[in-house]
């Protein structure tokens, strides 16, 4: 059984239809100063009564306005025209059609009769038995009809009779309906709507959904137009079996790389997870959760700062550690607040699990060849602000970085870079300081033997600290001063060679293979670092002593101009004139790489007797093909030469056409440690239906992670959407319906 609130939801939709519906068609013809045009099988002019009357095949142009007509009077001084008998009226690309209309060309106003109008833009149908434009923006149309669908017999449509509306103001219907081939489905003695084609305030599409979690769930959001540069949504979303969550999103634009947007909801839970009760919390979740005061504060802000410098601001803070997780669905959920972040900001919000959430505020500049960053940095743990626990989390308040890209040093033969760092840690339990860390860079590159590229290059890392705050008393003091130098050298030699085969393909002609073997030695002495304090990271640099060799085969594919669109790098010898285009576009589609280490420093260790020495690392293999846009396979490999087993593969595999059939799967294995697998398929059945498969397993511990089955059945102008979700971690169930009539909005239950 359909509920009430579910009626009334899917008759809200008739806003949409008044918000697309411009009135273009009724528009004036053009500047006034344009001359009319008019061509007819008969023609004669009535100086009594200054009109134009023209017979058979008649047809009156202004611009790109056209009114065409078996008979026309056109008054030539009030350029009021009457036309009757197949009348069509063509507006850019919006038309009208009817048995008669009776129209002002200056003005736009009249009426038609027994018409149609259609909107390009929204595909938008309008029909009546008399549609009156009655003034510069407003309208009524007597027995009205609305439908985004084709046809003298739509898939759906909604009727209404004295329908009058105001563009960019309000109207009203009575008796409204929504009819499916004709058969009424909903009903609406009276309805009053905003009829808008700019951002106005008003009721959004509401979400309705039930759950074993939740229990029947009714999401309305509410649109407040500020300003032409702001707005902000309210959201009321009620759970049967949770509470009434509360949110708000505000989002402005003030320059165009001046932006922002901060969202809050809150709810009031009826249900909490103490590990007894019937409400179950999330598998392998140690923590309680106990609090009822739930919420989420998360924002995304981009600012222009004088002098070139660009300032940014993101925060994230949650009430508990489930909050996500449960709450990851939907118009305030963090799926869809992590893909509009990504899209308007570039910068997406920490993984839903994460229990430590990134809080930050960038000034950066950047030079050609220099670029500044000062962050204050603040990780939130969730869970030790939730139960109250001294905090040892490590702040960075400030964090600056600047950092130089390699460049030449002046006149000379040599290149340099610089990466440069200051920190101020700071928590409320541990071992606080500052740390200053300058690390230049300089390169001598060589070609050796005509076909050897060699580039040595010798780095100073020069690290100062001073810590004001010790997690116990220290025996040498508070305020202590340390310093340490370090030395690292390397060598980087490599050649390339490559050879380019003729094929006989479609599209397809040669093939380049380049194979590029390259060393890499790395030598970093590093004294004894036990009393230097340590914070994180660079506290404590690896004693290296490394040989690293790979060899990687890069694979080009030379085509016809226009059959790939991803053109990367040319073929040797196969440039293209200056100024003039290439009737061929080059495409690297395969790269296979393959790269062990020699640890020097594990081969000379003294094993006492006891154990082996194991100075090889792992052979660790990539390859990335890509084809065509139908194919994509991403994967790597780490094999261990002394046990003779792969300790971890992964692989990402991506296969599509053009009917849109696609299928996706991502597999994960690390020996002793994980193995999980994620598979996505889209099918396109018989037109217009379609279907889709999602499934997430813990291939280690046997488990179920989440299934995702779905249903689409879309023709013309509508679509009907059916999804079941089982999210096994939360014992959650989800069965979900979306109507869409296109053009118009959605429905979801």
């Amino acid at each position: 059984m359909v509920s009430r609130s579910y009626l009334w939801a899917i008759i809200s939709v008739v806003v949409f239809s008044i918000s697309s519906a411009a009135a273009e068609p009724f528009s004036p013809l053009q500047d006034s100063d344009l001359p009319y045009h008019i061509q007819a099988d008969t023609l004669r002019y009535d100086d009594a009564r200054k009109t134009y009357r023209a017979r058979g095949h008649v047809t009156i142009t202004r611009g790109d306005q056209t009114l065409k007509a078996d008979a026309v009077d056109f008054n030539d001084q009030t350029k009021e025209a009457d036309a009757w008998g197949d009348v069509r009226f063509f507006s850019g690309k919006d038309w009208l059609t009817g048995s008669r209309i009776q129209i002002n060309l200056d003005t736009g106003t009249g009426t038609l009769y027994d018409g149609s109008l259609f909107i390009q833009e929204s595909h938008f149908y309008i029909r009546g038995d008399e549609i009156h434009k009655t003034g510069e923006d407003s309208y009524y149309v007597k027995d009205g009809r609305f439908t985004t669908c084709d046809g003298a017999s739509p898939a759906w449509e909604i009727t209404g009779k004295d329908l009058r509306l105001t563009a960019e103001g309000y109207g009203t219907a009575k008796h409204l309906a929504l009819r499916a081939r004709s058969i009424p489905v909903l009903y609406a003695p009276f309805l009053l709507f905003p009829a808008k084609r700019k951002r106005q305030s008003g009721l959004l599409m509401p979400q309705i959904g039930d759950s074993n979690r939740n229990g029947f769930e009714y999401n309305q959001p509410f649109f407040w137009a500020i300003g032409e540069s702001s707005d902000a949504t309210f959201y009321e979303h009620y759970m049967a079996d949770r509470g009434l969550k509360h949110g708000v999103e505000y989002r402005y634009v003030s320059a165009p790389e001046s932006k922002g947007a901060a969202m809050y909801d809150f709810l009031y839970d009826r249900q909490i997870d103490d590990g007894t009760s019937s409400f179950e919390g999330f598998r392998g979740d140690d923590e309680d959760r106990l609090n009822r005061k739930r919420w989420w504060l998360r924002t995304r802000s981009d600012q222009e700062l004088p002098a070139g410098f660009k300032a940014k601001l993101d925060l994230d803070l949650v009430s508990d550690q489930d909050y996500l997780r449960e709450f990851d669905k939907g118009y305030t959920g963090y799926e869809r607040t992590d893909r509009y972040f990504l899209k308007a900001f570039g910068r997406g919000l920490d993984d839903r699990t994460d229990t430590v959430r990134l809080n930050q505020l960038n000034v950066n500049r950047t030079w050609e060849q220099y670029s500044l960053n000062a962050d204050l940095r603040w990780y939130d743990n969730v869970i030790v602000r939730k139960n109250d626990d001294p905090d040892a989390t490590l702040q960075r308040l400030p964090y600056v970085q600047l950092e130089g890209s390699k460049q030449s040093l002046y006149d000379t033969p040599l290149y340099f870079d610089l990466q440069a760092s200051y920190d101020y840690f700071w928590r409320d339990f541990g071992t606080r300081g500052h740390r200053t860390d300058m690390h230049p860079r300089l390169y001598y590159p060589l070609t050796l033997f005509k076909y050897l590229d060699f580039e040595p290059s010798l780095g100073v890392r020069e690290t100062l600290w001073q810590v004001e705050k010790y997690e116990n008393e220290d025996p040498k003091g508070k305020d202590r001063f340390e310093s340490r130098t370090l030395f690292d050298y390397k060598g980087d030699l490599s050649t390339e060679f490559s050879r380019v085969f003729n094929v006989t393909g479609h599209t397809l002609d040669k093939i380049k293979h380049a194979v590029r073997p390259q060393v890499v030695y790395e030598y970093v002495p590093v004294p004894n670092q036990e009393d230097y304090p340590y914070f994180e990271g660079i506290d404590r640099i690896e004693e290296k002593n490394l040989v690293t060799y790979s060899i990687t085969n890069n694979f080009t594919a030379r085509m016809g101009a226009g059959s790939q669109p991803d053109a990367k790098t040319a073929l040797e010898g196969e440039s293209e004139e200056e100024g003039l285009p290439s009737k061929y576009r080059y495409y690297d589609f395969c790269r296979i790489k393959f790269t062990q280490s020699y640890d020097i420093i594990e081969a000379r260790r003294s094993t006492d007797g006891s154990g082996t020495r194991r100075p090889f690392s792992d052979i660790k293999g990539e390859v990335e093909f890509k084809m065509s846009r139908h194919l994509d396979l991403d994967g790597d490999v780490t094999w261990s030469p002394y046990d003779g087993e792969y300790k971890s593969y992964n692989a990402i595999l991506a296969l599509g056409n053009k009917r849109g059939d696609s299928a996706w799967m991502d597999y994960r294995y690390t020996q002793d440690s994980s193995e999980s697998i994620l598979a996505k398929v889209n099918v396109k059945l018989l037109d217009p239906f379609s279907a889709s498969w999602q499934y997430e397993r813990n291939l280690k511990d046997a488990q179920d992670i989440e299934m995702v089955v779905g249903f689409n059945y879309e023709p013309q102008c509508w679509s009907l959407s059916v999804r079941y979700t089982r999210d096994s971690t939360i014992d959650s169930r989800e069965f979900f319906v979306e109507i869409s009539l296109h053009g118009l909005g959605k429905i979801g239950l």
